[in-house]
């Protein structure tokens, strides 16, 4: 029973480690997008990016109550150092410790390590401001472009759910999950998936690049071969 008990209480903590993963990268994503948007408008030379960069993370951190309460330091406990303001890109390097109340396999204090990417906004002239060459919004992977940020391709309403049920579970479109092929050979010790309303795929990865978006910004010009998005591309 010891060991039983020990198990079930382990795998409510990895779950609260992966919540706390998901509240901080919520958190680094805002704060690169307005940080984006005001880069600017600061010297050339980016020197107050930096700053700027750690007020902004503690007030999107002021009321995800888990983060604050396993993070070691709570909101003050996250460093941005090794985050890259240089050029056209943010690039946001989160380094924190996680600690839990009970040792789990005699750990209780865990090291980690996230990052968000943005570009900045340079805004346009009239001029550029043109049809031809507006700006869109782009995934690290994607082959599509979208003009709308909001779009249900780029915004996920990720959420775990229990092996055993997913056959029985559909996406808004009525449809059945499938195993996802680029994450089917993960492992899954826990016997949790990752879902999507959207999606047609089930995930055993939550880090699974069919889920997870690292959104950037470019011009229309640059989109290459990427077509655009069946949602808000038209």
């Amino acid at each position: 029973m010891p060991v039983l008990a020990c198990f079930f209480v382990s795998v409510l903590f990895f779950f609260r480690i992966m919540q706390i993963q998901l509240e901080v990268q919520r958190a680094l994503d805002d704060t690169g997008r307005k940080l984006a948007v005001c880069a600017t408008t600061v010297s050339s030379n980016g020197a107050a990016l930096p700053g700027m960069a750690e007020a902004l993370l503690l007030r999107e951190m002021a009321d995800r109550t888990e983060a604050e309460t396993y993070i070691t330091g709570g909101k003050f406990g996250i460093s941005l150092i090794g985050s890259d303001f240089s050029g056209e890109e943010i690039t946001l390097r989160a380094a924190y410790h996680i600690r839990l109340p009970i040792r789990i396999f005699w750990l209780w204090d865990f090291a980690m390590k996230q990052r968000a990417d943005c570009r900045k906004w340079t805004g346009w002239s009239a001029a550029e401001g043109s049809d031809e060459d507006q700006w869109v919004y782009v995934t690290q992977t994607g082959t599509v472009y979208h003009r709308e940020y909001s779009c249900t391709h780029l915004e996920l309403s990720i959420r775990s759910v229990a092996e055993a049920e997913i056959a029985a579970l559909r996406n808004e479109n009525g449809e059945a999950y499938r195993k996802c092929m680029q994450c089917r050979y993960a492992e899954n010790a826990f016997g949790r998936l990752y879902i999507t309303n959207q999606g047609d795929c089930y995930h055993k990865d939550l880090g699974c690049s069919g889920i997870k978006r690292t959104v950037r910004m470019i011009r229309l010009s640059e989109v290459g071969t990427r077509r655009p998005c069946s949602r808000c591309g038209q």
